[in-house]
Order: structure tokens, then C-alpha cells, then sequence
């Protein structure tokens, strides 16, 4: 290693700052960068997706496809942020965001789709968008081939694609079960109203266990301790223990009734 005019020469040639009669050497080779936009985006591996899609669907499914994967866009866009963990990343979203009126689909690229596709499934898809059990299936259904296509595309990694997989998979069994279960215990709730109660309990409802005719529920929210609520034999042979469900109960002389029914939620 030579100095020459203040600038230190390493043995491969890079540059180095030299500091008090070059005692003391600081590298200049390593330059930590700001994320910066990605190339491809999610924006542009949906449109790619899709694209595929068209070619080989029919026009009603491929239209099912485009609707599932508009409401994933519109998640990421609303909530996506949400899972970043990197503060540089967050920076970039807030500058990117906040100055430029970028969407979190324009800004980040595909390694960011599939940490928001639990979430995407198993809460906005029941809470944020009237969905009947045929897009939710739908939605299950879309989201193994997007996994699969993302996977294939060499988008993500081959651990995560099989977890993803995986919980698309069980999308298209419980979420449109989840939401016959939901219409059965409105319906019921509708027909059988209490005319005199003591106590109400409003809270989310965890499904502890099941017999028929007989949940056994939990609050998330308040210490209820184990609560018994008689309903229908239908009821129960829909219901799954470990599923939440936004209930008004209300304590009458025969027991814990249902006043008020809200989502039902496979997922906790």
C-alpha cells in the first residue's frame, strides 16, 4: 500500500482516506445505498399475472381473477405499510408516499406480496368487502395460482410459496364456511330476540369447543371466563373450534343468548 497526494491505494487498488499522516485509514469501497424503487414493482407483476391469465381463462373467470386481484392491489395499497419492518423501507414509503403520491404497489417489489396475504384473506376479505361464499372461494383459489405463478416466475422463495399455499388452500374450504356461518347465526339472531335480559356481553368470541346444540365461548377482549350458548344444531355443525365471532350476548333466566351477530372469522 502506497500514499500519494493524501489518497491511500489498497493492494487491490481502491481508494482509502488517509488521516493523520495516514496513521489512520478510513474504506470508501462500501456505500450503503437508499432503497429506491424496485423494477419490477407489485404493480407490474399484477399486470404480468393477469395478462397470463386472459390468455388461457375463460372471459367470466378471468374477470373473477381481475376482481380478486384488484382487491389484493387495494390491500396492499390501504394496509401493505403496515408490514414493513426495515426503517429505510419505511422512510422510503412515507417520502415516496406523502411527496410523490405513490402507492405502496408502485414503490415495492413482489417480495412484499405474499407477507400481507393472511391478513388479506382472513380480514379484509370478511370485515372490509361484502363478499358473498363465491369470491371468497374465489379469492383462496386466485391466491394459490398467484403464489404458484410468483414461485414459477422466480418472484419469491420456495419456503414461502409452500406456507402460502397452504393458507390459500384452507381460504377456499373455510372462508366461504366462515360466512354460511355468519348468515346462519344473523338468520337465527333475527328470528329468536330475547324480550328480558340481565347482562350483555359484547365482544369478540373465540370457539373454545363444540357439542351440539352448545358453543362454548370465550372473550377476546374481557375476562368473561367460559361462556355456554345454546343454538341450533345447524349452528353448530358449521361452527370450527379456534374461528372468532363478533357477538351481543345477553344473559336471560335460561342462559346466554345471541342479541346481535357480526363477522366470523376462521382465523384467529
Amino acid at each position: 500500500m502506497s500514499i500519494s497526494n493524501g489518497i491511500a491505494i489498497g493492494i487491490r487498488g481502491k481508494p482509502m482516506k488517509a488521516i493523520a499522516g495516514g496513521e489512520k485509514m478510513i474504506r470508501q469501497n462500501k456505500i450503503l445505498r437508499f432503497p429506491m424503487i424496485a423494477s419490477p414493482n407489485v404493480e407490474s407483476v399484477f399486470t404480468d399475472f393477469l395478462r397470463e391469465q386472459r390468455d388461457r381463462l375463460k372471459p367470466r373467470t378471468y374477470r373473477r381473477y381481475k376482481d380478486v386481484v384488484g382487491l389484493f392491489r387495494h390491500y396492499l395499497n390501504a394496509y401493505g405499510h403496515q408490514e414493513l419492518v426495515r426503517s429505510a423501507e419505511i422512510s422510503l414509503y412515507e417520502r415516496l408516499y406523502l411527496r410523490k403520491n405513490l402507492e405502496f404497489c408502485s414503490i415495492f417489489g413482489p417480495d412484499k406480496i405474499l407477507s400481507g396475504l393472511s391478513t388479506f384473506l382472513n380480514y379484509f376479505m370478511i370485515r372490509k368487502v361484502m363478499a358473498s361464499e363465491a369470491l371468497l372461494r374465489a379469492s383462496g383459489t386466485v391466491s394459490k395460482k398467484l403464489v404458484k405463478w410468483l414461485y414459477e416466475n422466480e418472484h419469491v422463495e420456495k419456503e414461502e410459496a409452500l406456507d402460502a399455499l397452504a393458507l390459500a388452500s384452507e381460504a377456499v374450504r373455510e372462508l366461504p364456511a366462515a360466512e354460511r356461518l355468519a348468515r346462519l347465526l344473523y338468520d337465527y339472531a333475527q328470528g329468536n330476540v330475547p324480550h328480558y335480559w340481565t347482562a350483555e356481553l359484547d365482544d369478540y368470541f373465540v370457539v373454545e369447543a363444540i357439542e351440539p346444540g352448545m358453543l362454548f365461548l370465550s372473550g377476546l377482549t374481557a375476562d368473561t371466563g367460559m361462556v355456554e350458548v345454546e343454538v341450533p344444531l345447524e349452528i353448530t355443525e358449521h361452527c370450527r373450534e379456534g374461528w372468532h365471532i363478533n357477538l351481543l350476548l345477553v344473559e336471560t333466566r335460561t342462559g346466554w343468548r345471541i342479541l346481535e351477530t357480526g363477522n366470523v372469522y376462521p382465523q384467529g
